[in-house]
Formats: structure tokens, C-alpha cells, sequence
């Protein structure tokens, strides 16, 4: 039998450092794309968000009373056991006026929602009025807040005036009409004149008939003469 001998690979030594250099190269750049990346971790917290908002009357005229209504939401993994919507109102003239808040009556629990009322408010000022709900005072704290404020547009347009004069016919009936509640009124204060001067004169007789006759003169005459 012959004796086994070895013969290297090709390429010899090199080809080795190069093959067990880039298998480091590669490992080295997987544990820095493993390190660059965070982990994942689950934010356990209540997700408000605000939707189908509502304003009645729509349009408002300057002087209504406006409602408003809104959907509030929690799309989060606990419930929000406090949680409360703001209005504001963004005036033409630049003013910005906190109307007031409302606040939710329970906890509100994951996939759940309600419907909040916001306080009722004069629409004052004719124009473009922006009105914004955010949400406040979340207990816990949310993990996520863009979904928390919600504006919408208002027109408020003049307020009504009153009704136009009536035609020339009803003007003519009108007028008549007065004229005979005029002249009703003026009846019945002559009646009531007559009445009252009539019994003036009543009572002014009364006690010139009730005064004893006057006594009737003595008789003064000298006594019949006798015949002689």
C-alpha cells in the first residue's frame, strides 16, 4: 500500500483567512443591526380619540342658543377611569372663549365609547367660528394623545328681523280695526259720563224734596164788619 498523503485546498492559507474573515465581518454586522434596533414593548394605557361631532342649529343665527355633541372613544388596552372634553370657541374678532367642559358619568373601558354634551353657549359674533374639542384629564395617562383634539367650522349668520309690514289690505283692516276699538273705548267713557252726571243731578234734588213746605202767612185781613 502506498502512503496517504494531504493535499491543501486551493487557494492554500489565504483562502482560509479570507473565508473566516468575512464570516466575522458578517457576524460583527448582524450584532450591530441587533443592537441599533429597541425592543418592542407593549404600552399598556387607554387610547382616547374624539369622532362624529354634532352642532345644532346648523347653520346658528347670531343670538341661538348651539349645542354640541361628540363620540369620545378609548381605543386602548384599560380603561380610562377619568376623562373630560373642552369646547372652545374661536370668535371672527380674534377672541378665543373657553365654553366649558364635560366629563365622562363612568369608566370607560377598552372599545368602548359615550357620548358627551358639551356646555350650551350663545353664538355671538356674525361669521366664521372654529369650534375645537380636545380631551383633559385622562386617569392613567394615554399612551397615545394625536387622537385628542378634534376643530370644526361654524357659520353664524345675522340674527332674524323682524317680520315686514302688512300689505296695503291687511293695513286698511288693521286700521279699521283700530278704529273701532278706538271708538269703542270713546263709547263707553260717554256712557259712563252720562251715567256719572246723572247721578250728580239725582243727588243734588234729593234734599231740596225732602225739606219741609214753607208756612203758609197768617192771615192779617181786619174781622168781617157785622151789619149794624
Amino acid at each position: 500500500m502506498g502512503r496517504a498523503w494531504w493535499a491543501p485546498p486551493r487557494g492554500g492559507r489565504r483562502g482560509g483567512w479570507i473565508f473566516a474573515l468575512g464570516i466575522g465581518f458578517f457576524l460583527m454586522a448582524a450584532a450591530g443591526i441587533a443592537g441599533a434596533t429597541p425592543p418592542i414593548v407593549s404600552q399598556v394605557a387607554p387610547d382616547l380619540g374624539l369622532a362624529n361631532p354634532s352642532v345644532s342649529p346648523m347653520p346658528p343665527y347670531e343670538g341661538d342658543v348651539v349645542h354640541v355633541t361628540v363620540t369620545i372613544a378609548n381605543v386602548g388596552d384599560v380603561a380610562a377611569f377619568t376623562a373630560s372634553v373642552e369646547l372652545i370657541d374661536s370668535r371672527p374678532n380674534g377672541d378665543v372663549i373657553s365654553i366649558g367642559r364635560s366629563s365622562i358619568p363612568n369608566p370607560l373601558g377598552p372599545l368602548q365609547s359615550a357620548v358627551l354634551e358639551a356646555p350650551p353657549f350663545f353664538a355671538v359674533g356674525i361669521g366664521e367660528h372654529t369650534l375645537t374639542l380636545r380631551v383633559i384629564d385622562v386617569t392613567p395617562a394615554e399612551s397615545n394623545a394625536s387622537h385628542d383634539v378634534l376643530s370644526l367650522w361654524m357659520q353664524v349668520l345675522p340674527a332674524k328681523t323682524s317680520p315686514p309690514p302688512p300689505s296695503s289690505s291687511d293695513g286698511l283692516r288693521a286700521e279699521a280695526l283700530e278704529a273701532l276699538g278706538v271708538g269703542a273705548v270713546l263709547g263707553f267713557l260717554f256712557v259712563v259720563a252720562a251715567i256719572g252726571i246723572a247721578i250728580a243731578l239725582v243727588a243734588r234734588r234729593r234734599p231740596t224734596e225732602l225739606e219741609p213746605p214753607p208756612p203758609e202767612p197768617s192771615d192779617e185781613s181786619p174781622p168781617p164788619l157785622w151789619p149794624p
